[in-house]
């Protein structure tokens, strides 16, 4: 989950960006990207990722 105080002009690839360079950082292991901005719509999603997320 990244939160972002300014709005994201194409969130779709700055999340698989950022996906991408972690999943190398840490020898191939899948990593979800998670993003909440000013401008996107919140979802479901980002309550769970607030409530249950681990820093």
């Amino acid at each position: 989950m990244l939160e972002l105080t300014e709005p994201v002009e194409n969130p779709a690839l700055l999340a698989a960006t950022l996906s991408a360079k972690v999943s190398r950082l840490m020898h191939g292991r899948k990593v979800d990207v998670l993003l909440s901005a000013p401008n996107l719509k919140r979802l479901p999603i980002h309550d769970i990722a607030f409530e249950e997320g681990v820093l």
